[in-house]
Order: structure tokens, then sequence, then C-alpha cells
């Protein structure tokens, strides 16, 4: 493996290399973005970075495998269809009651005027 001049990088070498070993990529928690090991040390080799934010970056990134990554987020996806499928439901019954309600309101009114 190539080693780093960068200091601070050093504290990100090791998400690198065991990326790199195990074939997975990065995912960064924070911004919900995947890197593969080569696009992750592109970006933060030369980067300024303070510690602080090396600290919470280093809590944020995850090693993992791209096709579980995938998986996931076709499970999400199908979480978040079926959560709107749901909604759209309960706005539909809230319309119908609604246009019910509307309805009756002015047959009411409009057989009222036709009495006097």
């Amino acid at each position: 493996m190539d080693s780093v001049d960068n200091t601070k990088f050093s504290r990100l070498w090791y998400i690198y290399s065991e990326a790199l070993k195990s074939n997975c990529f990065i995912f960064d928690k924070s911004i919900n973005k995947w890197y593969t090991p080569e696009e992750f040390r592109e970006v933060y080799e030369k980067k300024e970075m303070s510690h602080t934010f090396i600290t919470g970056l280093l809590c944020d990134l995850v090693i993992r495998d791209p096709i579980a990554g995938i998986q996931a987020a076709h499970k999400q996806l199908d979480q978040r269809l079926e959560a709107m499928k749901k909604d759209t439901e309960r706005d539909r019954l809230k319309l119908a009651e609604f246009t019910k309600m509307a309805i009756q309101y002015y047959q009411g009114k409009a057989g009222k005027q036709t009495k006097r």
C-alpha cells in the first residue's frame, strides 16, 4: 500500500485501506454519499481539514459492500412508496367526505330556496 505524507489524511488512512482490502465502498452517513476507496482518497487526501472535522467524519464513515447498500436503498424506496400510498388513500377519503358535505350543503340550500 502507498504511504501518505498528509498527516491529516493519515487519520483516515485506515478507512481507505480497509475498504480497499475488503473490496468495499465507503459510505458517509451524514451526507448519504458513497465513495469508492479511490474517490475517497482523491477527495480527502489533499483537503484542508481540522482535527474536529476529521473526528466527526470518522464517526460518520462506514465501510460497506455496495450491493448491501443498493439492497437497503431499494427497501427504503419501497417503504416510502408504501407510506405514500397510505397517505394518498387517507387524503382521498378526506376529500370524498368533504365533497359529500359540500354537495349536501348546497343541495339543502337549493331545496330551501325553492320552498320560499
